[in-house]
């Protein structure tokens, strides 16, 4: 069967954002335009201090998620425990969805990076998600990427769509193999 939507899910530091780019890449190679946002970690010294988002299409990064230790101005929002999110980096990943949305065809990739604490209560990336699970009646793929936890919230956002919905987790053995034969 060949999906329309693939949710690759794991814990924590599973490979969930590595399994992302594999696909990305793997899209690119087969001709396909890819778009999206990616949620990049940021270390220091073996610690994580936030996540930065790439726009999969032109490559920018913007800060998202960050420790408040480290981050200062009104556009940082309490997340979960010491984490801020900013608020206009979020508007412009939905923008970036949005658009990406709108110029889908069959050869058009959307990733959304990742589907979490926000998106379960209508926030974050979840208003851009809705419209791209919405425009996959003009074609294209979407890859979406949350914790093993949401997955059941990631269905519920197709509940209205008629799609094939591939779930794998970030750590199974043959992910790539079994991504050949089914998504992309």
């Amino acid at each position: 069967m060949n999906y329309q939507v693939l949710i690759v899910h794991g814990g924590i530091a599973s490979g969930k954002t590595r399994r992302g780019e594999q696909v990305s890449d793997r899209a690119r190679v087969n001709g396909y335009r890819v778009r999206g946002i990616l949620c990049q970690r940021v270390m220091r010294d073996r610690e994580t201090i936030g996540y930065d988002m790439v726009d999969l299409e032109s490559g920018k990064t913007r800060p998202m998620v960050f420790r408040e230790t480290e981050v200062q101005g009104d556009e940082w929002k309490p997340l979960r425990g010491l984490f801020l999110y900013n608020e206009e980096t979020f508007k412009e990943a939905n923008r970036l969805l949005r658009e990406a949305a709108y110029g889908m065809d069959a050869k058009t990739l959307v990733v959304v990076d990742e589907y979490g604490h926000l998106e379960e209560r209508g926030f974050g990336v979840y208003p851009g998600l809705r419209v791209v699970a919405e425009s996959l009646g003009s074609g294209g793929k979407l890859l979406v990427l949350c914790r093993t936890e949401k997955i059941d919230d990631v269905i519920r956002v197709f509940t209205q769509n008629e799609v094939g919905i591939l779930v794998m987790d970030a750590a199974q053995r043959n992910f790539m193999e079994t991504l050949a034969d089914s998504f992309i």
